[in-house]
């Protein structure tokens, strides 16, 4: 399983208007075919960089390098906030003006972006923190990489990235993600509390993201539409935390966590929310109230 950052939609919308942005959706389309053995997890993180070629891990940085310092420096502040110790090794400058993020199963690598519509994108902690959390995911339920469990799968990876974002800034008033490489200083790939928002322009068009059940898109791209029907429970997780006034980093991310072990391969939303409900110790009415606002009645 390969998981990307920015979905094959943007990636499509920003080809048709820069032809040589096309090179990048040709090595996503072959990096979706190949698979991983397992998930390699290991000590403190070591980075390396690919030179601006694809073949992976390259070289092992040692020397002062700004991109592997900032990914070195993102991975002590996901150590600190959700209390782990082990990492994929990272892959800093990954292709030729390479717009995306990915984790492959053994490593988290990153892109320098194509300098027009999307810049570095070891700038962002919650990217970082979203591909690590895909590593949570395929060690924990390793849900299917499809459909709805895939969405699932998206959306616990957006958790993780937006309480590490959050937990680090100690502020709980910014619910999107991946701002920090939109070079045109106004848009994100996601918004958490207001899945449709995140962007509106001529290049990357209208964000197709619901946030609610009744628009849950029926779709053959994007493995079914995994980084878009993710908006449905990003909001609910979103609106708990409004609800409750907890920070997303505490109780809330600790009850996401919990359920994510009651979950399997093909659990789905409900499987979801029905879990957080079991381990929401006195939150349960919050719990159950954000995630019927978003069409999900437990």
């Amino acid at each position: 399983m390969v998981c990307f950052f920015i979905p094959p939609h943007i990636a499509k919308r920003v080809a048709e208007a820069d032809a040589s942005f096309a090179s990048g959706i040709r090595v996503d389309a072959s990096l979706r075919s190949e698979r991983a053995d397992g998930v390699k997890v290991r000590g403190p993180i070591r980075v390396y960089s690919a030179s601006n070629r694809t073949a992976i891990p390259g070289k092992l940085v040692t020397d002062n390098d700004d991109m592997a310092d900032r990914v070195s420096s993102h991975a002590y502040a996901i150590s600190q906030a959700l209390d782990v110790s082990e990492f994929p090794d990272g892959v800093v400058r990954y292709g030729v003006g390479y717009a995306n993020a990915f984790f492959n199963g053994s490593y988290l690598i990153f892109g320098e972006g194509d300098g027009q519509v999307f810049g570095d994108f070891t700038a962002s902690l919650d990217i970082m923190a979203h591909e690590f959390g895909h590593a949570l995911v395929a060690l924990g339920p390793g849900l299917l990489y499809s459909g709805e469990s895939g969405a699932l799968n998206e959306h616990l990876a957006d958790v993780f990235g937006v309480c590490v974002q959050q937990w680090t800034a100690q502020d709980q008033t910014d619910w999107r993600i991946g701002e920090e490489i939109m070079l045109d200083g106004v848009s994100a790939v996601r918004d958490m509390r207001n899945p449709g928002s995140a962007y509106d322009s001529p290049i990357l068009g209208r964000d197709p993201q619901p946030g609610h059940m009744d628009q849950y898109q029926k779709i053959r791209g994007d493995n079914g539409g995994v980084h878009i029907n993710s908006g449905i429970p990003n909001r609910a997780f979103a609106l708990l935390c409004e609800k409750t006034g907890e920070p997303s980093w505490g109780r809330p991310l600790a009850m996401w966590r919990r359920a994510m072990q009651d979950l399997g391969p093909r659990s789905g939303f409900r499987n979801l929310a029905t879990a957080t409900c079991t381990h929401s110790g006195g939150l349960s009415s919050a719990v159950r109230e954000a995630w019927s606002e978003v069409g999900i009645s437990i």
